[in-house]
């Protein structure tokens, strides 16, 4: 397994908390594949620190349901299960529309800001840079979740984006084959209608499309998924 570059953690915050903000960074975006493990001795000297404070960390992220802890001590990435996978986004399909709704008015007052992230996630997609295409998706619509300001829904929705990061990396692999078909005439339209919705000051549009990409990405991911398994 080749670990990302991880950057020395150093002493103004906690050497727990760097790690564990790393790791968890990296699990939302997918760099791990379902099922892939690695040992605290691994982690420790990627990260040129002592086993400690990588115990901790993979011991807070498994308190998330980011990782498992097998009986040996190694931490692993979830398998991909497809029960879990619909569970994950009924609960986002709830809890970000709500999330977007709170973030409306102030939106409003940013729309030059959003539609700049758009641009940057088709304009990524379309030049096939696949990792940078689906970190601008997460950019933006967590532009859209933190205008909510709502602490507490935020953190709830990076937990589920977290426990997606395995199922994230699963569509990854294969989007570039994808974006080689019609789908690229329709990838990022969900967004381009919420910035519409935006521009005509229709709530309830744009609460109800960020439900309706939620629903899209579900659906073509469970069609990946099992044209994988």
């Amino acid at each position: 397994m080749a670990l990302p570059t991880f950057q020395p953690v150093g002493a103004r915050r906690t050497v727990q908390d760097q790690v564990y903000s790393q790791l968890r960074e990296a699990l939302i975006s997918g760099v791990f594949e379902a099922g892939e493990s690695f040992t605290i001795s691994a982690l420790a000297e990627k990260f040129n620190t002592s086993h400690m404070p990588i115990r901790e960390a993979l011991r807070r992220l498994a308190a998330e349901n980011a990782l498992r802890i097998s009986t040996s001590g190694t931490a692993y990435v979830p398998a991909i299960d497809v029960a879990e996978f619909l569970d994950i986004t009924r609960a986002r399909g709830i809890i970000e529309p709500a999330a977007a709704d709170l973030a409306f008015d102030t939106l409003r007052t940013r729309q030059g800001e959003l539609q700049a992230l758009q641009t940057r996630h088709e304009a990524e997609g379309l030049a096939g840079r696949i990792s940078a295409m689906l970190g601008a998706n997460r950019d933006f619509h967590f532009f859209i979740y933190e205008a909510a300001d709502s602490p507490v829904l935020v953190s709830q929705i990076e937990n589920l984006w977290l426990r997606s990061g395995a199922y994230v990396r699963f569509l990854s692999d294969r989007m570039g084959e994808l974006l080689k078909t019609s789908y690229a005439q329709d990838f990022a339209k969900y967004h381009k209608i919420m910035l519409d919705a935006l521009a005509e000051g229709d709530r309830e549009k744009f609460r109800d499309t960020v439900y309706g990409d939620i629903l899209a990405t579900q659906s073509l991911l469970a069609d990946v998924l099992q044209g994988g398994n």
